[in-house]
């Protein structure tokens, strides 16, 4: 969620394992979803105060001052067909929005938009302090109202763009008066936090699905269009099962997140018979969280071999002298 200020949340941390125990039944997953096939963890709280950004394992899948957790829809079509935002932990309604459209802000402006960038939104008392905050909701799927007592799993809503968002999302932010709460890590402050297994707020059960990985594919595809983009990925256009012999272009698209500075993909068009038709190599040189890139291959008129082709993406890491691949995938598609 790219949000700079958030109206109901304070840039101030809690931690402790004193802290920990005075917190509400641990929390569950709050979205209906398959981590790792049709949504993912992409970007966590901020632990670093300066004007730079750290997430809890003190890699980059953040952002400066971000006060959440946001879990992604791999389409729109995910958000069109309904996802739903469930109750973390037994709590109150004290809070609901409703009524803003679900489209990217910058069709409509971040001026505009930015007093209500968390979008429709709803947020629940747990007690003692404890509240969480479930952002940018689809517009007209909330199913809660202020005051209602609802149970850890209830549906609140279902996952949306509304708000100061640019992809289907749902941004969860816990507090503890007022102060932001990395349900992920209460050792907001210890640098030996990274690459353990730490104290979270989350039930065991939560635990196994919301794992955290350094690097992730959230969608890849092929097209036609020599204009293809992020947008048209994100929304489905444009994206072919099948290519056809005449087609005037062969493009193979990927977004992927966690790359960092320094490190190295790459990415392949192959065609039948392993013959390699288009090839990209890039070296990622400034901090990014999410990234989207493409390689491919003009037709000039050109008949394609019929066949299976392959796109393939493999991001590479090199620490302490030694080459590693983080993340690979393949997809293939058919020209009859």
């Amino acid at each position: 969620m790219f949000v700079r200020f958030l109206p109901f949340v304070f840039l101030l941390f809690f931690g402790g394992e004193t802290f920990a125990r005075q917190s509400p039944n641990p929390f569950e997953v709050p979205i209906d979803c398959k981590f790792g096939n049709n949504c993912d963890l992409v970007l966590f709280v901020d632990h670093d105060k300066s004007a730079k950004w750290e997430d809890f394992q003190c890699g980059n899948l953040s952002y400066n001052n971000h006060q959440g957790t946001d879990i992604r829809l791999r389409s729109i079509k995910l958000m069109q067909r309904g996802v739903d935002v469930l109750a973390a932990a037994n709590g109150r309604v004290i809070k609901v929005r409703r009524g803003l459209p679900d489209v990217s802000f910058r069709a409509i402006g971040h001026d505009i938009i930015v007093r209500r960038g968390l979008g429709n939104v709803v947020i629940l008392d747990h007690g003692k302090g404890w509240r969480t905050i479930y952002a940018h909701l689809k517009n007209a799927s909330i199913r809660v109202a202020t005051g209602q007592e609802v149970k850890a799993g209830n549906v609140l809503g279902q996952v949306g763009m509304s708000g100061l968002s640019e992809f289907p999302h749902l941004h969860f932010a816990v507090q503890r008066r007022g102060k932001v709460v990395d349900p992920f890590s209460l050792k907001t402050s210890d640098k030996k936090r990274c690459g353990i297994e730490q104290k979270t707020l989350w039930s065991a059960k939560a635990r196994a699905q919301l794992r955290y990985k350094e690097a992730f594919i959230l969608q890849a595809g092929f097209s036609d269009s020599a204009k293809f983009n992020r947008v048209a990925l994100t929304y489905g256009l444009d994206i072919k099962n099948r290519m056809g012999r005449k087609s005037p272009n062969f493009v193979f698209a990927i977004e992927f997140g966690g790359g960092r500075p320094g490190d190295e993909y790459e990415i392949s068009l192959v065609a039948p018979g392993a013959k390699r038709i288009a090839l990209s190599k890039k070296k990622i040189t400034r901090i990014t969280n999410i990234k989207f890139d493409f390689v491919g291959r003009k037709g000039y008129g050109r008949i394609w071999p019929k066949g299976t082709y392959k796109g393939r993406f493999e991001l590479f890491r090199t620490e302490s002298g030694l080459r590693r691949k983080i993340l690979q995938t393949e997809r293939t598609i058919e020209v009859p």
